[in-house]
């Protein structure tokens, strides 16, 4: 028998001990000494959780791997656990105990580490909702883009953002860049109007009461794309949109969770049955494409360039 310990932060519950049945999770208590010498860190406390998982037989893994999968089996609890609602749930270091009893502690990478302990959003959850968690992640995990090539790129960035500190107040806000890139991964594997194409097929692909509702959604993500482009190109945020993150943030949370469980349930696995399906959401229109054309004509500071630019235009039409 081979089991997984994993130290957990970030989880606000009135129970001890949370029993999801393929796995529990409860509070250290005064097992933070053995722990501590389980998982090779001192960095266990009385305040944290443990999750504790036993598996029979070897799930499949990379060649070689005197764990199998389990690492790779650990990472999808973790992204079940945080798409199934807001809150900064945190897997701080994972050791793995084979029947030999000795202990294989795992390095710290992207979606496991301790760069956001004690999150002032902290994972809320009771006992009494473990069920509805269970129903929720066999659905998901039966979808059928699961395990597809574009999934798997969208879950490392949502994993990675979430891994991250979220303070806007003090400009730390990388895990925007992350999450936009996994919603860029999951709506538009073309390489034009990404703004466009993101934050209207987001609406069209979650709205269920009408044209409001997927214009409000659109242009929230359009919104938040537009940051994540500030951010990324070297701009300063300035006060207002340090305002509005702070006051949006549960929102951005909510709306990003919707979108990726939407989209690995709804969207082909296969690279072009998806995008003829987010053709399908959303597409550019020929009065898009004009409108594209003359915002760039604008755009031109030279006379000369732009008569030129003008004449061709004539002519393409006339040919």
């Amino acid at each position: 028998m081979f089991k997984a310990l994993i130290l957990v932060r970030n989880i606000k519950s009135r129970s001890e001990t949370l029993d999801f049945g393929e796995f529990t999770v409860e509070r250290i208590g005064f097992r933070f000494t053995k722990l501590r010498e389980d998982l090779s860190s001192l960095d266990a406390n009385q305040d944290d959780w443990i999750l504790e998982k036993q598996y029979s037989t070897l799930p499949p893994g990379p060649p070689g791997s005197p764990v199998g999968g389990i690492p790779m089996d650990i990472e999808d609890l973790l992204l079940l656990l945080r798409f199934f609602r807001p809150g900064d749930i945190s897997f701080i270091r994972q050791a793995v105990i084979p029947p030999s009893g000795s202990v294989l502690v795992q390095f710290p990478y992207r979606a496991m580490n301790d760069l956001n302990s004690y999150s002032f959003s902290r994972f809320e959850i009771e006992s009494e909702e473990c069920e509805a968690w269970r129903v929720f992640a066999d659905r998901l995990r039966q979808s059928q883009s699961w395990r597809s090539n574009w999934f798997a790129t969208a879950r490392r960035f949502f994993l990675s953002g979430g891994a991250k500190e979220f303070k806007p107040n003090w400009d730390d806000v990388d895990r925007i860049a992350d999450y936009a890139t996994a919603l860029e991964a999951t709506l538009v594997p073309e390489k034009d109007s990404i703004t466009r194409r993101i934050s209207r097929r987001a609406g069209v692909l979650l709205a269920q009461d009408g044209l409001g509702e997927m214009a409000a959604i659109g242009s929230f993500v359009k919104r938040l794309y537009e940051i994540r482009s500030r951010i990324v190109h070297g701009s300063a945020m300035g006060d207002e949109t340090r305002d509005w993150l702070f006051d949006n943030w549960d929102e951005m949370e909510i709306r990003m969770r919707q979108i990726l469980v939407a989209a690995v349930t709804k969207l082909p696995p296969d690279e072009e049955d998806r995008r003829k399906a987010l053709s399908g959401l959303y597409d550019l229109t020929d009065e898009d494409r004009g409108d594209f054309v003359l915002e760039k004509f604008r755009e031109i500071k030279s006379s000369d360039v732009r008569k030129l630019t003008a004449a061709k235009i004539v002519e393409s039409v006339g040919s």
